[in-house]
C-alpha cells in the first residue's frame, strides 16, 4: 500500500491535486472580478479546472486503470452527441459551450472515483485531504459572502435605476454558488455540532442564515434554514426515523412559526391588495410554475423538441446547444438538471449521471442509519438538499463552482472506519 503523504517526486502529484482542489474557488472569484471590474472574462476558472481534471484523471489511471477506462468510456459517451452536431453545423460556439458543460458534469464523478481509490490505498491521506478541501471551501465562500455583504461584487437581482437586491460576491452564478454553499456550510455545521458547544453551533447557524439571505435567492435562503435545523436531526443516525425529544424541540417551534407566518402573510397581502393578484398568479402558473419560476414552460418546450422533433440518435446521445436551432426563441437549457442532461447529452448520459447521484444518496442513507461513517450524515443531508435543488433551480449537476466540493464530499462515503 503506497503512502501518498511521503514527499517524494512520485507523490508530488497527489499533493498538488489536493492543493489545487483546496483553492479552486479563488479562480471563480477571480473570473468574477475580471468581469465585474475589468469588463473582460479572462476564463481563469476554465483554464484552471481543465488541467486539474486532466491531473485527476491521470491520478485515477495511476491508481486503477480499469476505473480510468470506465471514466474514459463515460467521457466519450458524453461527447458523441455534441461532436456529431459540430460535424453537422460547424458551430464552434455551440461546441465550446457543450465542452464546458460536459467538463462540469464529469468533474464530481472523476473526483469521487479518485477518492474511492485513495481511501483504499492511503486512507489517512484521503481523510486529511477531504477535511482540508472542505474547510478551505468554507473559508473562501465565507470571505466571498462577506465581500458581497459589504457591497462589492455582483448583485443577485438588478431592478434598474440603481435598485438591486442580494449579492453573490465575486462569484457570478448565484445558483451554482448555492450548491457550493450547501456542501461547505453543511460540512462545517456537521463538524461544529459534533465537536463544539451548542453556543458555537448557534453562532455558526446565524452566520449560515446570514450568508443565505445575503445572496437572496430562494434556493440559498431555504437551503440555509433547512441545513441549520436538519444537521442535528441527521446526526441522530440510527434514530433518524424515531420520534425523539430533539425532533420535538426542533419541529414543534418550526411548524408553529410556519403556521403563524402563513396567516400573517395572507393578512398582509390582503391589506396591501396583493392577495387577489397572488391567487391569479397561482391559477395561471400553478404551484409548480411558482416553485420553478417558469422553468416548467421551458422544460415542456424543450422536451417536446426532443421527443417529437429529434431523431432516435439525438435522443440517445444528445444534441448539445444545437437543440436551440430548433427553437424560434430561447435556449437549449431548461435550468432543470435532469432535463438538461437528457436534452443536451442524451438518454445514456442521463442514466449514467442519475445512477451516480442515486447510488451515492442511497449509500449515504445506509451509512447514516447504520452509523458506520462519521461524515455520512453530512453527506446525506447535503445530497438530499442538492438533489432537490438540482431539479428545482438547476446548476448543480453541471456546476463548475460546486463540482469539486461535491465530488470530495461524495468521495467521503468510501471511509471505512466507523469513528472519526
Amino acid at each position: 500500500m503506497r503512502d501518498l503523504t511521503i514527499g517524494s517526486y512520485r507523490n508530488f502529484w497527489p499533493q498538488l491535486a489536493v492543493a489545487l482542489m483546496s483553492l479552486y474557488l479563488l479562480t471563480d472569484m477571480l473570473s468574477g472580478f475580471s468581469i465585474i471590474y475589468l469588463g473582460v472574462d479572462i476564463k481563469a476558472s476554465f483554464v484552471y479546472k481543465v488541467p486539474l481534471l486532466m491531473l485527476i484523471l491521470g491520478l485515477v489511471a495511476q491508481q486503477n486503470m480499469l476505473k480510468f477506462n470506465v471514466l474514459l468510456i463515460f467521457i466519450l459517451l458524453i461527447f458523441i452527441g455534441p461532436l456529431y452536431q459540430f460535424y453537422g453545423h460547424a458551430r464552434l460556439d455551440f461546441f465550446i459551450n457543450d465542452f464546458s458543460t460536459a467538463i462540469k458534469i464529469l468533474t464530481p464523478v472523476c473526483v469521487f472515483v479518485l477518492y474511492r481509490e485513495w481511501y483504499k490505498s492511503s486512507p489517512e491521506f484521503a481523510l486529511a485531504s477531504t477535511h482540508k478541501i472542505l474547510k478551505y471551501g468554507f473559508i473562501i465562500l465565507s470571505i466571498n459572502f462577506i465581500i458581497g455583504a459589504l457591497g462589492f461584487g455582483k448583485s443577485t437581482y438588478d431592478f434598474g435605476k440603481g435598485e438591486t437586491a442580494g449579492s453573490t460576491g465575486m462569484i457570478m452564478a448565484g445558483n451554482e454558488l448555492g450548491g457550493a454553499f450547501v456542501v461547505a456550510f453543511t460540512y462545517m455545521l456537521h463538524m461544529c455540532w459534533n465537536h463544539k458547544s451548542k453556543i458555537w453551533y448557534l453562532l455558526l447557524s446565524l452566520f449560515t442564515v446570514f450568508c443565505g439571505v445575503s445572496v437572496s435567492t430562494k434556493t440559498t435562503i431555504l437551503a440555509s434554514i433547512l441545513i441549520v435545523f436538519l444537521v442535528p436531526i441527521v446526526n441522530e443516525r440510527h434514530k433518524l426515523y424515531s420520534i425523539t425529544l430533539l425532533k420535538v424541540k426542533i419541529f414543534v417551534p418550526i411548524i408553529t412559526l410556519i403556521i403563524i407566518a402563513v396567516i400573517l402573510a395572507v393578512e398582509m397581502l390582503q391589506s396591501l391588495g396583493l392577495y387577489d393578484r397572488m391567487v391569479f398568479l397561482y391559477k395561471k402558473a400553478g404551484i409548480f410554475g411558482i416553485i420553478l419560476s417558469g422553468r416548467d414552460v421551458m422544460v415542456s418546450q424543450n422536451l417536446d423538441l426532443v421527443f417529437h422533433h429529434s431523431t432516435l440518435f439525438e435522443q440517445l446521445f444528445g444534441q448539445g446547444e444545437a437543440l436551440s436551432l430548433k427553437r424560434t426563441e430561447g435556449s437549449a437549457a431548461s435550468e432543470v438538471d435532469g432535463v438538461d442532461v437528457f436534452n443536451l447529452y442524451g438518454l445514456f448520459t442521463f442514466l449514467a449521471v442519475f445512477s451516480f447521484y442515486f447510488y451515492t444518496f442511497t449509500k449515504a442513507h445506509s451509512q447514516t442509519v447504520k452509523n458506520i461513517n462519521f461524515l455520512s450524515p453530512f453527506v446525506l443531508l447535503a445530497s438530499f438538499t442538492l438533489l432537490a435543488l438540482s431539479q428545482l433551480s438547476g446548476h448543480i449537476w453541471n456546476s463548475g463552482t460546486a463540482g469539486i466540493l461535491l465530488g470530495v464530499m461524495l468521495g467521503a462515503l468510501n471511509i471505512k472506519e466507523k469513528g472519526y
